[in-house]
This record gives C-alpha cells, structure tokens and sequence, in this order.
C-alpha cells in the first residue's frame, strides 16, 4: 500500500502525515493506493554497510494515483508486473514493517498482515511497554512514546474503550516506574489519551504455574488481554532484551530474583507458555545496539515495527535480521529459525548488522563484570554504582555476579570482588576467596567507599566502622541540603 496525503483545493501532495495545507490552507485527505505495479528496477550487486546480502532488486513501484514508492526485494521482478504485499498462513508469522510514513500507519499494516487483531469493543487491555529506567526518549532506553501513542490510536481505533485500557510497567528492581516513565515521556502519553498508568511493582499478584515453574504474575495481566509493546534492545547479559524479556516484569520482584538464580535461559520459555495469548507490537523505530540495555548503548536507527503472535519468533527474527547471535532461552534451532514465516518484508532484505554487546563491560573502564545470571536488582544497583566511579582510575576489578557460575569462568581471573548474595554464595560453595565482597543490605555510600579503596588498593578490602559512619553522616547531610 501506497500512501499519501492530498490537499483537497490545489492537490498538493506529502508522504507524512499533514492536517493543513501550508501552501493554501486547504484541509487533506489520505490518499491510498492499492493497486500496486512494478514501475521501475534497480538490480544492486555491490555490498554495503547497511545492505551487506547481495544481489539485490530495488523496485519502483507505482500505484493507481501515479504514487510511486521503492522496495528493497531478494526476489526477482520484471516491468509492469503486479506487486502484492502476502498476509501471513500460519499463527506463529512475524510481520516486520518499514516506517514509511508514520509509525501509526506501520502498525497498522503491521496488524493487517498477520489478519487482524482478535479485540472486541467490551475487551479490556493491558498494554505492556518497556520502561526500564529513567531516560530520555532519544536514548532508545524504553519504549518511544510516539510509538505508545500511535499503539493506543490504533486500539481505540478497534473501538476499545479508554477507560479499558491500562498501561502496566515496573522499572528494574531499585528504579521508580513512575519517575522513569515520566523521563521517558510515557505518563505524558497517557495523560493526553486519558489512558491510566499502574506500577506493576505496587500491584497485586496471583500464583500460577507454567511448565512446572510457579510465578507470581500481575492478576490485571491474566484477566485482561495483554499487548506488549517492548522496544526492541541488544543486552549485556541476554543478548537482547525484546518481546520474551518484557514480559518477565509483569512478575513481583521476588519472581523476577527467583527466575535469575534458577537460571534466565531456563525459566524465561516457561514464562511465555503462560501467556499464549499476547500479541506483541514491538518499537524497531530506533531500537538499541551496542552495550544495551541501559544507558551505555546507543540508537540503532532501524525505523522497523515487528508485530507476532508467538515472543520467542518475533525475537529469534529480530536477532537474525540484525545479525546477531541467538540468545539461549529462545529454545529455536536452526531450521527452526529457517522456517519462519516472515511478512511485510523479506528477512535477506531486512539484514543489517548492528553494534553487538560486550560481555563484561560497565560504565567504569576499570570495573569488569563476570556474569553468573543476575537477577535485575544487582544488575542496577551495579549500574549505579560504577556510573558514580567514572574519572577514578585505579587497577582492574572483576566483579563476580550472580548464581550461575563455573570454575571455568573464573579461571585466571584475579582482584575478584564478589558482588550479591548468590555470587558470595556462589564463591564459598567453590571454595574461591574474593578481594571483597558486598552483599544486596550493602548501601550505596559503602559500595562506593569500598570500591574506590579496591581501585586505588588503598587501606582495607572492607567495610570499617570508620566507613559506616561517614555513610551516615553523608546520609544526614543530603536530607538536610534536600
């Protein structure tokens, strides 16, 4: 489909979205083509950074308005044939949308591919983006709230009430939801649409299993119909945050923890089996390379909406569209992969490789991370406390992190500094002796106090007497300057 907005006094054309027109002040009209036609071929078989598969096909395409519009295409065409956009067959289809124009029209083209959207007018939703920290919407941290704002058009559109729809999030483990959801210009969206926001963190929970796993789940979650609308984000730890990982914060943060030491990869699956009914819509509009999926990685610029019926699919496509590994709780092998049925666009023309995540890296150069899969309050509280470290050079320190750990990882390492119950626990039962250790009662000013000892090698490897009251005393004096 073609699209364009028309001036209905002088006929003025734009591709984007415009209300008035600004040569005569006439109001527009969408103008869509649908009867679409091969008008022009481009065949390209030179690599380039954002096209690395070749050979390619760049087609002009016409539509009965004389519109015209390229696609990039594995598949061969010749002049004058008809180009038809094929909907999905099977339930478990990923559809991957070009933001050609804006992104409301992308999710609807997003929805019409894999056949609609089973939403009656008396369903009430559950709308589940990612805000994970407070940070500003350029810095593809959470969920675009242009993104957000086009998801709930398009579902007051399918004529849901607003009163019957419900924003859910709760920020990582020691981050406030509504403090980021106001960075992140979420609570803005909400506002606007008249929309409620709850904190998932302050909700109640109902346990239920899955696969033989009990989690204590959101109970707005299990009555009403869920929408997840991640933002779609390379990870540190899991390789990328996406629609499986977002849903593990419809848990209480017990659950979450729980998930972490029983290892992420094993317990994330079953999670997902327990909402067989999500749609995801997720945000590719910019999306997150690099050191995700905080504040360390940087946009990708993908302009992409992915829409799916089934989490792991959407993520495994995602993964290879952007050229990256996949992450081991996506239970997908190979051919498993290969088979999936991909809509809107071709996977081969989708490829682009983005900024792959280092392992140990944090905000301080100095400070390594090995990671035994731990559990989001550590990795926050970690993320903290290192940003705070920055411009303290010192001697490298391997920070040990959560339960599942080997000898194998630790092998050669030294200046470990175990980090979190599990880890410390984790260390004694292989009898290894870190330099120190801080466990999750630690606060703040004493990690920070500890830590500038390690990097400096000055004094002890410990937490004083001395240390505690100079916490105290810091403590003080910021509730008294506040």
């Amino acid at each position: 489909m073609i699209i364009r907005w028309v001036c209905e006094k002088c006929s003025k054309k734009w591709i984007y979205p415009v209300e008035k027109c600004v040569y005569c002040k006439g109001s527009t009209i969408k103008q869509k083509g649908t009867k679409i036609k091969v008008a022009g071929i481009t065949k390209v078989a030179i690599p380039s950074p954002m096209h690395p598969t070749i050979p390619y096909n760049v087609l002009l395409l016409e539509d009965e308005h004389g519109n015209r519009l390229p696609k990039k295409t594995m598949k061969d065409y010749k002049i004058g044939d008809m180009y038809v956009e094929q909907k999905a067959k099977g339930k478990d289809a990923v559809a991957v949308v070009k933001v050609k124009y804006d992104i409301y029209e992308a999710i609807k083209e997003a929805i019409e591919l894999l056949n609609g959207i089973e939403l009656s007018t008396d369903d009430k939703i559950l709308v589940k983006p990612s805000i994970v920290t407070a940070a500003y919407p350029y810095q593809a941290v959470n969920t675009n709230p242009d993104f957000l704002n086009a998801l709930i058009m398009v579902l007051i559109e399918h004529g849901i009430k607003k009163e019957n729809i419900m924003v859910a999030e709760q920020a990582l483990i020691g981050s406030d939801a509504v403090d980021a959801a106001s960075k992140a210009g979420i609570l803005e969206v909400c506002k606007k649409n008249g929309i409620g926001f709850v904190d998932i963190s302050k909700g109640s929970f109902e346990e239920i299993e899955s696969d033989g796993y009990g989690f204590n789940v959101l109970k707005e979650a299990l009555s009403r119909k869920v929408i997840n609308a991640p933002i779609m984000k390379t990870d540190f730890q899991l390789g990328i945050s996406g629609a499986m990982e977002n849903l593990s914060r419809l848990c209480d943060e017990s659950t979450q923890k729980r998930m972490y030491f029983d290892d992420i990869d094993e317990t994330l699956p079953k999670l997902t089996k327990a909402f067989p009914d999500v749609f995801t819509i997720a945000d590719a509009t910019s999306g997150m390379q690099g050191q995700g999926p905080l504040t360390l990685g940087e946009p990708a610029f993908l302009n992409l909406v992915y829409a799916g019926r089934n989490p792991a699919m959407l993520d495994a496509v995602f993964c290879e569209a952007t050229v990256l590994g996949i992450p081991a709780y996506i239970k997908l092998n190979k051919e498993s992969i290969k088979n999936i049925e991909v809509v809107g666009n071709e996977l081969d023309a989708l490829k682009y490789p983005i900024k792959k995540p280092v392992a140990d890296a944090t905000p301080h150069p100095d400070i390594k991370i090995i990671d035994g899969k731990a559990c989001p309050a550590c990795l926050n509280a970690m993320f903290i406390t290192t940003s705070r470290l920055v411009g303290l050079r010192g001697e490298q320190i391997n920070m040990v992190m959560g339960s599942v750990l080997s000898e194998e990882m630790l092998k050669g390492m030294e200046r470990l500094v175990a980090y979190g119950d599990c880890a410390i626990r984790r260390l004694e039962e292989m009898k290894i002796k870190p330099m120190a250790q801080i466990s999750e009662n630690v606060d703040i000013v004493e990690q920070l106090v500890l830590f500038k000892k390690l990097l400096t090698s000055k004094g002890e490897t410990s937490i004083t007497p001395i240390d505690k009251v100079k916490s105290k005393m810091k403590k003080l004096l910021s509730k008294v300057i506040q």
